[in-house]
């Protein structure tokens, strides 16, 4: 490219950058306080711009100005073009520290990925993790997250997916608990005290559907303690305060250990196992790779 072409390239550009900022703002002095230039500075640069496109971006008026339909419209494109390289920057940077980010529950996070991420780190000393916990379904390039560990219920057309776990859900129960409360039978579960995760984003099989699955039900008046955070479920059950719900990816680790048991031998496992998802159309990083390989491994020695 001609030196003359990439400079006016670059007042082009320049041009674009002033429009935007007076276009959001209505105002060529409140741009060029943003900006840090004179307002005729702003005024010149927008006159130029528009010439150079041959149409009326802005309508004068005596305090501020107003965009007009051709303005809308670019200012909206102007927008999308740079979020897009803001977020080819912010991927960048990440590239360069070889950061990977993973959205996750709190309960998986805290249960089945924390007792693990020391081989992972053995592993791969040079990569940074970056974890997110949330129990709802993030914008994943909005919060710069590289994979999410998610139930299998959305559409996942605009994602790249990998099975990680099926969902597989069995009662389990502190030992103490299970001293003082005998559990024979399903009938005898349905009228212990039960651990209730209300879940508040989306559907996950409760008590009363479980049980539906072996053709029994809720008594009239049953022993309900409602939790919203299925880690403070877990440790209400360790603590011996009723029957819990077990994923058993989850409470796999803490019946290892001896601080939770099954008390029965019924399991029901959904049609909606869970996924490791990442932006469909884009090629994984090596560091994401990585990390995405190894969940998958882990999971399978579940």
């Amino acid at each position: 490219m001609s030196s003359t072409k990439s400079s006016n390239a670059t007042k082009s550009l320049n041009n674009l950058l002033v429009f935007e900022s007076a276009a959001r703002r209505g105002s060529f002095t409140r741009a060029a306080e943003d900006l840090h230039i004179s307002q005729p500075a702003v005024s010149h640069a927008m006159r130029l711009l528009e010439a150079d496109l041959g149409v009326a971006l802005f309508e004068r008026q005596h305090k501020g100005v107003q965009t007009t339909d051709a303005g809308k419209y670019l200012l909206e494109q102007v927008g999308m073009g740079l979020s897009l390289i803001d977020q080819a920057l912010r991927e960048v940077r990440s590239m360069q520290a070889h950061q990977v980010t993973l959205a996750v529950s709190t309960a998986t996070a805290t249960w089945w990925l924390l007792p693990r991420i020391a081989r992972f780190k053995q592993q791969h000393p040079d990569i940074e993790l970056r974890i997110i916990t949330t129990d709802t379904d993030l914008d994943m390039a909005r919060e710069r997250i590289d994979l999410s560990i998610t139930l299998g219920a959305d559409d996942f057309a605009n994602y790249q997916r990998w099975h990680f776990v099926d969902e597989e859900i069995f009662p389990v129960c502190s030992p103490k608990f299970l001293q003082t409360n005998p559990l024979p039978d399903l009938k005898a579960l349905a009228h212990s005290p039960l651990l209730v995760l209300e879940e508040r984003y989306r559907p996950r099989m409760g008590w009363k559907d479980w049980l539906a699955q072996f053709d029994m039900g809720l008594p009239r008046q049953p022993k309900l303690f409602r939790f919203n955070d299925y880690s403070i479920v877990l440790q209400a059950a360790i603590e011996g305060q009723g029957v819990a719900q077990g994923w058993r990816h989850i409470v796999q680790p803490l019946i290892a250990q001896g601080l939770l048991l099954r008390p029965l031998k019924q399991s029901v496992t959904t049609d909606q196992p869970l996924f490791i998802t990442a932006p469909q159309g884009k090629v994984l990083r090596p560091d994401v790779a990585y990390l995405k390989d190894w969940l998958v491994a882990e999971a399978a020695n579940t």
